[in-house]
């Protein structure tokens, strides 16, 4: 019964976030908009474009990349992951360190993440769990709470809008609902003509189509 619930609260959730993709302008975002364009295909409610929407498996390898972050977030939520090869573990010890500084210097956390995630699904590679947990956190404590007293631009929006769409990779990998709650959350918390004055801003929308893949898992 649990599960049933779940499932039909992820496909009314689903549907919404196609609402959402579908009334964006697409001409907001710049160089973007052709992207845009192209998840409002991958998000359309046909039989052949839910057969796109697959879920991800956690990796169980760290896994190389043939390109950056940013550019393999955009293939993950249009295509789908594909098969890389193996390359060395960089341990997290030193990485959580790292962002712990960032944070008690209030410095952005996003090349960071962007150095480190070169293939953003290794964000659910079994070792990463103290950079999820820590990652998780920041975005429902700190985040949340300078978002809620003032608003969306008292955080840094590229950085906020990577660290959400991490999470949609990692929650279609997971049976971890906190993860799900978290961007079920922030979906209510964000305005839906949240346009980040960044060469980033389609980001969001990547966010949403991650989103949508890891509700899939769940119907």
């Amino acid at each position: 019964m649990n599960r049933e619930l779940i499932s039909q609260a992820c496909n009314l959730r689903l549907n919404q976030i196609r609402e959402r993709v579908m009334a964006l302008d697409s001409g907001r975002f710049g160089e973007g908009g052709f992207f845009v364009t192209s998840i409002r295909e991958v998000l359309r409610d046909t039989p052949e474009a839910n057969s796109r929407l697959q879920c991800f498996s956690a990796p169980s390898q760290w896994s190389a990349s043939g390109t950056d972050c940013l550019t393999a977030l955009r293939v993950l939520a249009l295509h789908g992951a594909n098969t890389n090869s193996a390359e060395p573990y960089p341990a997290p010890e030193r990485f959580l360190d790292q962002l712990r500084s960032k944070v008690v210097a209030r410095e952005t956390l996003f090349d960071l993440l962007v150095d480190r995630y070169v293939w953003p699904l290794n964000f659910s590679f079994a070792a990463e769990e103290p950079i999820r947990e820590f990652l998780l956190m920041r975005l429902m404590v700190a985040d949340r709470t300078r978002i809620e007293n003032a608003s969306a631009a008292a955080v840094d929006t590229d950085e906020l809008m990577l660290k959400l769409n991490l999470l949609a990779l990692h929650s279609g990998t997971t049976n971890d609902l906190r993860f799900l709650d978290a961007l079920n959350y922030y979906y209510e918390l964000l305005p839906a003509t949240l346009f980040p004055e960044s060469q980033n801003a389609w980001l969001m929308v990547s966010w949403l189509a991650l989103y949508a893949r890891a509700l899939n898992s769940w119907s």
